[in-house]
């Protein structure tokens, strides 16, 4: 069942990304901190299974978040459709020795597969008419950032979900 509301589509995207094997700390909304040593506490994981990738049971950030990035309405059928641009923006520690770039991308693919293969989340599971359509979950940049004092790789996934709008009661 497609979500009707921005809050049930949140919650969706939520769980589908949480339920990713080690894919870390995954917050609703961004989460802000004062200094860095909030951000850090807000980011931090650990494996639960430290066999999942080379990390092992090392406490590392390791966290994302959720923002709206846009929402389109748009006449459908008679009907009022709402397109949400989401943005999940992720840090992970960097760890040359380890080669985390590898563990951070295959962490990626799979959130992207797991929102691929998700029906209930208003993401079309049809191709598009063309190889020029977006679907699924798109890599938007990647690269190393300075996050709470750490050197991290970052990334911003985007991904587009829909609702067909219910009329609010004053």
């Amino acid at each position: 069942m497609t979500p009707s509301t921005l809050a049930a589509s949140r919650q969706a995207l939520l769980e589908v990304l949480r339920a990713v094997p080690a894919v870390g700390v995954v917050h609703d909304c961004e989460v802000y901190a004062s200094e860095d040593k909030g951000f850090k506490a807000a980011y931090r994981y650990t494996n639960t299974d430290a066999s999942a990738d080379a990390f092992a049971a090392e406490p590392h950030i390791r966290g994302w978040y959720i923002r709206r990035f846009a929402t389109a309405e748009v006449n459908a059928n008679a009907r009022i459709l709402n397109e949400h641009t989401w943005h999940v923006r992720g840090y992970m520690s960097l760890k040359s020795a380890i080669d985390s770039e590898l563990i951070f991308d295959e962490l990626i693919e799979r959130m992207r597969d797991a929102a691929r293969m998700h029906g209930t989340m208003g993401v079309s599971s049809a191709l598009g008419a063309s190889t020029a359509q977006e679907r699924g979950v798109q890599v938007i940049n990647a690269g190393p950032v300075l996050f709470a004092g750490v050197l991290c790789h970052s990334a911003v996934l985007e991904l587009k979900t829909r609702n067909w709008v219910e009329w609010r009661k004053s």
